[in-house]
């Protein structure tokens, strides 16, 4: 088909004509009017600004940012310097699924998770990474779709159920639980007879009509409530009988302990774990009853306080920067504190492990970079105040599971305290006790010094619950069973 031009007056005509018939339709129809493209914004660095934060700020991204202004470090951006923000329009490369990221100087994964709106663990199992601490600028990640929103959980669930035994009946049943015939039949979809057979599994709806003979589920309590990043978790089952206990929560089994009229067992909650409600899941067997209970608790992580520092490392130890170095050291320490003995050797609160009152040098949890570098892990322990040579004491009674030089954190030390709770300490100038020696609370097992990756004396105390690090400076204020 040929094409045909109009010339200028032919332009003007059809403008014309086009400007009357949507003159008269006008009423007819409304008109639709194009939104305009958002003008970019612009915003001045103040003091204590980073990009990341600009980014959350403005609802774009770090990338976007740094390349609308020509910043080729995100992580250095200087205060007074104006910024061009740009919008981040959706379905573009920063939110389409599935998606990769570049690691920059700054980040952490708990960053870049809460930026594409994914999890830590999701990003650690996409991309195999064993340490979720540690990143390597220029790294590429895979991210994850994220899963979909789950529904909240109810503020609690109990789930009981029986298994029949010969002779039982549903009256029985229906009075021993503390119900209705009718309730107990509806519960489980039987038929007008009731006929029970010797196994079969019956839904135990709640006592309606409890007597004093009625089992009674027990009682899940865990504190502190909400619990903050880093901080140790106990949980506790009380009630009356035998039960045989397993649990599970933020991807940890729960080896419960036993004491008089009820079970406990503690959970470390890791310093970089998202903040949000997590289900603490517990699976009972009764064993006067044969009952088998599935019960379900929320559990609040609150976000922790952790500052971000660069750490100046001296010249002649710019080395043991050496990432083969910490894989190899890590792979030792981890394996000691990955050990669970059934033992609980300490009583009551932790001492402090030098003498008088304590100076924080360093806080637990604090994100860390080295020599100028990217923000590439966090600190696992507590640096405390210490002159070279001060004794250092252990804070409860226990086990010596290690104590020799390591290139990097130095001469250590690690005491098991049993059930999984252990302390270490680091950059030791000398060693006074060996492994498989027993200590009491208060007892010399080292001095204070600079060893290792240390930029002057001091003491490194770690503690950690079945090989998530916390803050030891809790077990000081708190007793743990």
């Amino acid at each position: 088909m040929a094409e045909r031009t109009l010339g200028r007056g032919g332009l003007r005509l059809t403008v014309l004509v086009g400007l009357l018939l949507g003159a008269l339709v006008q009423g007819a129809r409304p008109v639709v009017a194009q939104e305009p493209t958002p003008e970019p914004l612009s915003y001045t660095v103040q003091r204590g600004d980073t990009l990341f934060n600009i980014a959350q700020r403005f609802g774009t991204t770090v990338q976007a940012i740094a390349e609308a202004n020509g910043i080729s470090d995100p992580g250095l951006i200087a205060v007074g310097l104006k910024l061009l923000i740009p919008a981040v329009e959706a379905g573009s490369a920063e939110t389409a699924s599935p998606r990769s990221y570049v690691v920059r100087p700054g980040d952490t994964l708990f960053d870049i998770a809460r930026r594409f709106g994914t999890a830590v663990r999701a990003i650690t199992s996409a991309n195999d990474i064993a340490d979720p601490s540690l990143l390597v600028v220029g790294q590429r990640l895979v991210i994850p779709i994220a899963p979909p929103e789950e529904p909240e959980a109810a503020p609690q669930s109990t789930r009981r159920v029986h298994v029949v035994r010969a002779g039982e009946t549903m009256p029985f049943l229906a009075f021993r639980y503390g119900t209705t015939v009718w309730t107990l039949r509806a519960a489980n979809h039987l038929d007008l007879l009731g006929l029970l057979l010797p196994g079969q599994e019956l839904e135990i709806p709640e006592a309606s009509v409890p007597a004093e003979a009625t089992p009674r589920s027990p009682a899940v309590t865990a504190a502190p409530s909400p619990v903050v990043q880093g901080q140790t978790l106990l949980i506790q089952v009380n009630g009356p009988g035998d039960l045989s206990l397993t649990g599970r929560f933020l991807d940890q089994e729960l080896p419960f302990v036993r004491r008089p009229g009820g079970y406990w067992v503690l959970a470390g909650i890791d310093p970089l774990t998202p903040p949000g409600t997590y289900v603490l899941a517990l699976e009972a067997t009764d064993e006067e009853t044969g009952d088998w209970l599935a019960i379900e608790r929320p559990v609040s992580v609150v976000s922790g306080t952790f500052a971000t520092v660069n750490i100046a490392v001296p010249a002649d130890r710019l080395g043991l920067l050496d990432p083969s170095l910490g894989r190899a050291e890590r792979a030792t320490v981890d394996h000691v504190f990955a050990q669970t003995t059934s033992r609980q050797q300490w009583s009551g609160v932790f001492g402090y492990p030098l003498a008088g009152g304590l100076t924080t040098t360093a806080g637990f949890g604090q994100r860390r970079s080295y020599a100028g570098g990217p923000v590439s892990s966090y600190h696992a322990g507590q640096d405390l105040d210490a002159e070279a040579g001060a004794p250092v004491f252990a804070p409860a009674a226990g086990t010596v599971a290690l104590a020799e030089p390591l290139q990097v954190r130095g001469n250590a030390v690690i005491i098991d305290h049993g059930l999984g709770v252990f302390t270490g300490f680091w950059h030791l100038s000398e060693i006074d006790v060996v492994p498989g020696q027993s200590v009491e609370r208060g007892q010399m097992v080292g001095r204070a010094g600079n060893t290792g990756l240390s930029t002057g004396p001091h003491l490194h105390w770690e503690m950690q619950v079945r090989g998530v690090p916390v803050d030891a400076l809790q077990w000081t204020r708190q007793a743990f069973p």
